[in-house]
């Protein structure tokens, strides 16, 4: 079997590795030398199995490579935000007669606090109502867009691939050598940290590169210093595959992630128990919703709420404090369980940190590295019941695993 994949992506390297590890003859093209050095050094298969090519293809040149390498199967790994190579790529296989198969990497669910553009020209025009700095986190290839911006080579800080041709796109573009940061992530949360403090932005812009590209780290980071949040939403794609779902089709184990912590799911009563929730928004609505229907002695605080919330407030179905949280809240209430909802990433980080000294089990709606338990997705009828999370946060997955099962439990 011989399976041609594009894309550089970590998704892409695991893919080859394991792949190639299981004996099937894999061909890794990749559009530049460096993506072609990180191959090399990523992948989990000894070099010489994976054959890797480096250069930029046309449409025309994938589609020639296709038929002429004898693949049985073509898989687009490119990133989220490659969709001039997805198309070519797609074009490419049609041309060649071959399905294309997309190994997606999973999206995250959307962050109270956080602006989403639905593009770059949309993140740029928002740039344009604010002087304040900014670091942007979005790759090399539209930051001509943002030279659109007044004094944008000064308030600009940018954070690119130690590549020459990205280093010499900026220069050229007239961003500062001294706002350029040459480095290769991911980050973690103190990296980004740092980063922001050094360079005194007060806007973040980034896209949703989704845990292997840092994403949750940029976003905690930001909202940890009380940074505004510009994130660039992905393009729409059809629906892909996972990178286990994808190993599944060639008939492969899945892959176990080293250090992976999963929660064992436990069942627990909470009718009369009493349940905390910080924030009133449409985040917060969802949980208490659920949690009434279970009878829990809900304790909502924030000083705005939804119509819901302020309803169920005044039937006395949920008890409302409108006003921020205020740490020692959770202290004087003792809940049972703490759903942390703001729409504020510092006031969620100090109800977090309350409720973890005091071992008191906490949920954090904007954060997953902080929550030490999870929400799920509830499945009910009249016999079972089921509940359901993701353990690397695909939230898409969840949503459509979820649907099935309510499908098989209503059946």
């Amino acid at each position: 079997m011989r399976v041609l994949i594009f894309g550089g992506t970590t998704e892409g390297r695991k893919l080859s590795g394991e792949l190639a590890k299981n004996g099937v003859g894999v061909t890794l093209s990749v559009a530049t030398r460096f993506g072609a050095n990180t191959a090399a050094h990523d992948t989990t298969a000894p070099n010489s199995s994976i054959e890797i090519l480096s250069d930029r293809l046309s449409e025309t040149e994938m589609a020639d490579l296709i038929k002429s390498g004898g693949f049985d199967y073509v898989v687009d790994a490119t990133h989220p935000y490659a969709t001039a190579a997805t198309n070519n790529i797609r074009s490419a296989c049609r041309a060649a007669g071959l399905d294309c198969h997309r190994l997606k990497r999973p999206e995250s669910e959307p962050i109270p606090g956080v602006t989403y553009a639905p593009d770059t020209h949309a993140a740029v025009e928002i740039l344009k109502n604010s002087g304040d700095r900014a670091l942007l986190t979005i790759g090399s290839k539209e930051l001509e867009q943002f030279t659109r911006v007044e004094n944008y080579e000064s308030r600009f800080f940018i954070r690119i691939l130690p590549m020459q041709d990205s280093l010499k796109k900026a220069l050229d573009l007239g961003f500062r050598g001294s706002n350029i940061i040459c480095m290769q992530g991911p980050f973690d949360k103190e990296m980004n940290i740092a980063t922001l403090k050094m360079t005194g932005a007060k806007i973040l812009v980034t896209k949703d590169s989704g845990d292997t590209g840092g994403y949750e780290a940029k976003i905690s980071a930001a909202l940890s210093l009380g940074c505004e949040v510009i994130v660039i939403s992905r393009p729409v794609y059809d629906e892909g595959h996972t990178l286990n779902e994808m190993l599944e089709i060639f008939n492969i184990e899945p892959v176990q992630e080293k250090n992976q912590t999963a929660f064992f799911p436990l069942f627990v009563a909470i009718k009369s128990k009493t349940l905390l929730v910080i924030g009133g928004g449409n985040v917060a609505e969802r949980r208490i919703k659920v949690l009434v229907s279970f009878g829990a002695d809900i304790t909502v605080i924030s000083p705005k709420v939804t119509e819901y919330i302020e309803r169920a407030a005044s039937q006395g179905i949920i008890r409302l404090f409108k006003r921020k949280y205020q740490n020692g809240d959770i202290m004087t209430i003792k809940p049972f369980l703490v759903i942390a909802a703001t729409d504020h990433r510092q006031a969620n980080n100090e109800a977090m940190r309350e409720a973890v000294d005091l071992d008191i089990q906490v949920s954090v709606a904007d954060c997953r590295e902080e929550c030490t338990c999870y929400f799920p997705a509830i499945m009910e009828s009249d016999s079972y019941i089921a509940g359901l999370v993701s353990k690397k946060g695909d939230h898409i997955g969840v949503k459509q695993t979820a649907e099935k099962i309510r499908g098989l439990l209503n059946s």
